[in-house]
């Protein structure tokens, strides 16, 4: 099944590079700062938030395979964090821009 993953994080005294990093660790994840809509428009996520389509057996593994994995990325960047992820499945999402 298909599922629709957001991760937000904050990072504990990060510079503007640690970030950097950090959102093209997510990249390599699968979590994107930048999404394409379905009329194929591209939308930025707001600051600290990515997005992914993931499959997977159940929402919880998934949940704990993405939150894994980004914790590892993190670690291996030596990066101190808060990380949340959501898991939906039965998804729909929009953007605006106010």
């Amino acid at each position: 099944m298909s599922y629709l993953v957001n991760c937000t994080f904050d990072l504990k005294n990060a510079t503007s590079r640690d970030y950097q990093d950090a959102y093209q660790a997510l990249d390599g994840i699968g979590l994107k700062k930048t999404i394409v809509a379905d009329g194929g428009s591209k939308v930025v996520a707001p600051t600290t938030m990515t997005i992914g389509t993931f499959t997977g057996k159940d929402a919880g593994s998934v949940r704990d395979d993405i939150s894994n994995s980004v914790a590892a990325a993190f670690r291996a960047l030596n990066l101190t964090s808060e990380i949340f992820v959501i898991v939906g499945g039965d998804w729909a999402w929009g953007g605006r821009t106010t």
